[in-house]
């Protein structure tokens, strides 16, 4: 049959391959750990990028209102200012309505014009229905000239 010396060497043989087999299973294991350790280190830092962004977003609008909020109070000043200076000025001629109400009449006819329901127009009225529409060839030449004669076109043949 076999020898012991035979038996001994396949034993070895087969131990040193189920080793290198464990080992490289165990690497491929260790890889696939690392990948998503990997993975999830990177999803935290998105994660981290995204928070950053939306707090610059926000701080960035928040700055935003903040100066346009600063804006409308330096135009109600500077027009209170130039309707006092109207007022004394040209002796209570000028009749200027307050800047408080300002922001309240632009609101108001705005949601008017809104609720009115208008179309804006895609051309210009006209004033009359005589008048040439701004859409004809001859809108806005000047008519009083004679017109020059048109040659006749000749064919080169």
């Amino acid at each position: 049959m076999f020898t012991t010396a035979t038996l001994i060497a396949t034993a070895l043989l087969a131990l040193c391959a189920g080793l290198a087999l464990g080992w490289a299973m165990g690497l491929r294991r260790k890889s696939k750990r690392d990948v998503i350790i990997d993975l999830e280190t990177r999803l935290e830092r998105a994660l981290e990028s995204r928070a950053d962004y939306e707090a610059e977003v926000t701080e960035h609008f928040a700055r935003t209102a903040e100066l346009l909020n600063r804006m409308t109070e330096d135009y109600q000043q500077v027009y209170s200012h130039l309707a006092s200076g109207a007022n004394k000025l040209c002796e209570g001629t000028v009749d200027m309505p307050p800047s408080s109400t300002l922001l309240a009449d632009s609101s108001d006819d705005l949601s008017s014009e809104i609720a009115g329901g208008l179309q804006p127009l895609d051309y210009a009225p006209r004033k009359s229905p005589d008048e040439q529409g701004q859409l004809s060839e001859t809108f806005g030449l000047d008519q009083t000239r004679g017109e020059p004669e048109e040659a006749p076109l000749s064919r080169a043949g």
